[in-house]
Formats: C-alpha cells, structure tokens, sequence
C-alpha cells in the first residue's frame, strides 16, 4: 500500500514552516516539520518571491530528504492583509417550486458569489453563505435550508476579496521552485479553524490572532463567520517600540520583551523596583527599569488593541459575543495580555494554543500559539480531503483540488489546551469606560475618535488569582548589548 501525505507551508512575517503528515485511512499523524526564519516577507504577504521561494525550497528539500519523499503540491495560507469584506445578495427563481432544495443547488449560487468582483485587479477569495430566504421563510441557514422548497431562493453572503497582487506574490514564491498549490485558505480562518471550540463559534466569539506584524480578528456567530479584518501591526512593533525607546538593538529588544516583559506594569509587584542593566562595548551602560519597559509594551499595546476592539463594534456583533474574546499567536506569549485585553475590552478572554485535531507529539513547536495558523491549514486540508483518499498523491503530495469554501462545521473540538482568564461564558459587562485610537485611526478611512465601550462585570466580584512574576528571583541585573539569548 502506496504511503501519502500532505504538505502545508506557512509563509509569515517572522517565520516561514512547513508541517508534512502522513495519511492512513482517516487517520492523519505528524511525520516533519521545519521552519526558518521569513525572508522577503511584511505583514505577512511576500514582497520578494525570490528570496521567499529560497526559505521555502530549503524547508521542503529538508523534509524531503528525511521522509524519502518527493513534494511536488502544497497547502497554503492566503493573507489576511489587504482582504476587504462586504455583503451581498443573490436570488435565484426556481423552475420547478416543489422539488426540495439540495446542497448542489446552494452550493452552485455560492460558486457564482465568486464572480461578484467590483473591478478587474479585485479577486475574490472567499465566500460564506450568511442566511437564506425561501419564499417566506427569512434567516434560514444553510443545513435548514436543505430539504425545504419554494419559488425562489435569496441568499445572503460575505465576499472576502482583495487586489489580485494580495496572493500574487506568494503564488510566485511557489512558481519558481516549481511547486504547484494544491489548495489554499485565509490564514484568519486558519487559526481560527484551530484554535476556536464548536460551542465557542455557535455562542458568538471573537478570534484575535497576535502575531508579529499583523492582528487578524475572526468573529463567529452561530457557527458562521461573520467578519474579519487584520490590522498591519503586532509584536513586531512592541519589539521597535523597545528598542528605540531603550536604544537597543532589535535582537536584544526581542529578548527582554520575551523574558522580562509584561503587559500589565501594575502586575509587576516587587518587580517594578527592578531594573536591567545593559554593558555596551561600544557606548554607554544602558539602565532600563522593568516598570517602564513594561509601560512601553503596554502603550503599543493599548493602541493595537483598541482598534481591534473599534472592528468589533464596527462588525455589528458585539453586543453578541457570548463566549468573548480568544487570544492566540505568537505574541500572545507576552505576561499578563490575557488580563490587559480582558481589563481592555470588558470580555472573557480565553488564551488558546492549537488544540484537539491532532497528535503533536514530538514537534512541540505545533502546539505553540504561534502555530496556530499552520495547524489549522492542516485541519482544513484534512477535513475537506475525507472521503477522498484515491484523490491523494503519493510521494508528499496532497489532493488535486481542495474546496476553499466550506459549510460550517458544528462539531466540538474534543478539548483544548488554553489559559483562561475568566470562568464561564461572559457577555458584555455593564458600567462603561471609554478609549479611543490615536495614530492607528487613520488605518480606518474618517474614523474620528470614535469610542469604545467598556463594561464592567456586576455580577462576577471574584478576584482571580495572581500569582508572583519570580521571573527575577536571583537575576544580577547585568546584560550585554551584543546577548541575544538572556
């Protein structure tokens, strides 16, 4: 029996991986991963497909030459930055009222959603089906909507499009090592797809993605997606933030945001008395004190998060977010920024790693929140492939053709591996506190300083448990500018 398996490569800003698994009926386990740092790539979309495709051709003759594999088709993601949503309203009149209305029926209305481009450079990367209306039947949603009948079929749907050039770059990458994308999804999705639990999707959550250059944000409302957006900034500019602040260069900057940073300066406890000291060869000592490197995270922070919280209540679901806010990649490693977000946004905030789906025993780096996107890319992968295993090539290879809309999925996640910030499932609290944006406004056409409200728990008057920062417990003080590894 011919062995198969299917190959996902994560372009991101930071970081460029790549995951292979082995197929075996219906059952999918780990066999490779790599990953190196990104070249040619910002916010997550390649500028260089040259320098690109070298990262990638190395990952993958890597894999290859550990598996005893040849990869010729991939899995991929599509960035979030520079895809626009909008809504739009089809109908179709049936010719023969009485005869019950099919998937294939529904689906071929989806597919004709992706023609709905506004001019030639727009492309249209997704569609999702929102409701239907079946003769008088309003807000039916598509498993309903199976089986009835009627005159005419109105649905409603969330286009997901973009500028041609958004995926361009990144379809080059692949060109030139002579790669062919077998399919592809937004990276939004992705992390969503595993991170997100099927009680989660069908009470009304909103999904943000913390990585180095950019916030993706995903909410879901009765198991559909409902709005997205990604914003063009994230860890990466806390890091800048530190290092010019500090003058220090980006390396060591990287580094004590990871190992001595907080979100939260007033959660530092005897640690706001502390300082790090940093030995320049080449310049003056350097003194930065942990409360101020902390005031710093938190100032960026402030702002990141406060426009992700502006797309909240712009999407029209915030009052329905029941199950709140889940945080998750790679800057979602930062001390205390499930607190500042919950303190922030008024929300249950529940910090989530890849969970569920599959084994990752052995490759620790999948379960990571920074592999939140490459995990799901797999998931979806997979799931759309059940059922058709002969479609699988053979040699690292993955199907042909893998459908990048897909019907919701209702099912649990089996469990999960997260840190929560609050038990139970919160909906907006009640007294209010406001926060505007200040330089990321202008991200958001004439948005003025538009507010957002706060609201404060009135029922829940536990305080969590907080343990000590002894991150500091027997630490000298005493840094090189040239250490990147504290």
């Amino acid at each position: 029996m011919e062995e198969k398996f299917i190959t996902i490569v994560d372009i991101g800003s930071y970081r460029t991986a790549a995951c292979t698994a082995k197929i075996e009926g219906r059952n999918i386990d780990i066999a490779a991963y790599k990953d190196a740092p990104s070249d040619g790539v910002r916010h997550g979309r390649v500028f260089n497909p040259l320098r690109a495709s070298t990262v990638v051709k190395s990952l993958l003759t890597d894999i290859e030459r550990q598996l005893g594999i040849k990869i010729s088709k991939v899995v991929t993601g599509i960035p979030g930055y520079g895809i626009n949503t909008r809504s739009i309203t089809l109908k179709n009149d049936r010719t023969s009222p009485d005869d019950f209305i099919t998937s294939d029926e529904l689906n071929s209305m989806t597919e004709l959603a992706y023609s709905r481009t506004e001019d030639e450079n727009e492309r249209v990367y997704c569609v999702i089906p929102q409701s239907y209306r079946i003769g008088d039947a309003m807000e039916i949603p598509y498993d309903d909507a199976i089986g009835m009948s009627g005159p005419s079929i109105e649905g409603k749907y969330r286009i997901f499009a973009g500028n041609k050039a958004v995926f361009d770059s990144n379809e080059k990458t692949f060109k030139a090592i002579d790669i062919e994308i077998a399919g592809k999804y937004l990276y939004p999705m992705a992390s969503a797809e595993s991170t997100l639990l099927g009680q989660e999707k069908q009470n009304g959550v909103a999904l943000i993605e913390f990585g180095g250059n950019t916030a993706n944000l995903v909410i879901y409302y009765k198991n559909i997606i409902r709005y997205m957006y990604t914003l063009p900034f994230g860890g990466k500019n806390i890091t800048d933030d530190i290092a010019n602040e500090c003058k220090i260069t980006a390396s060591l900057a990287e580094s004590i945001k990871r190992d001595f940073g907080s979100a939260m300066p007033e959660k530092l406890s005897i640690n706001a008395e502390k300082s790090l000291q940093i030995k320049s060869r080449s310049q003056r000592d350097i003194e930065i004190p942990i409360k101020y490197l902390s005031e710093i995270i938190e100032a960026r922070c402030k702002e990141i998060f406060d426009a992700l919280l502006y797309k909240i209540e712009e999407s029209g679901y915030a009052d329905l977010l029941s199950s709140g806010i889940v945080l998750t990649g790679g800057s979602a490693n930062l001390l205390n920024i499930s607190d500042y977000l919950k303190t922030a946004s008024g929300y249950s905030v529940r910090r989530a790693m890849p969970v569920g789906k599959f084994s990752y025993t052995g490759f620790p780096k999948l379960s990571d929140f920074s592999s939140s996107a490459i995990s799901g890319l797999l998931a979806l992968a997979w799931e759309d492939c059940i059922g058709f295993e002969d479609s699988y090539n053979t040699a690292g290879t993955t199907v042909e053709d893998i459908r990048t809309v897909r019907e919701p999925d209702t099912a649990d996640n089996a469990g999960s591996n997260e840190e929560t910030c609050e038990n139970g499932e919160t909906a907006r609290n009640d007294s209010s506190e406001n926060s505007g944006t200040t330089w990321i406004k202008g991200l958001f056409g004439g948005m003025k300083k538009d507010k957002v409200d706060k609201k404060k728990d009135k029922g829940d008057k536990k305080k969590e448990d907080r343990k000590k920062d002894n991150r500091f417990s027997g630490f000298s003080g005493i840094l090189f500018e040239d250490d990147d590894n504290i």
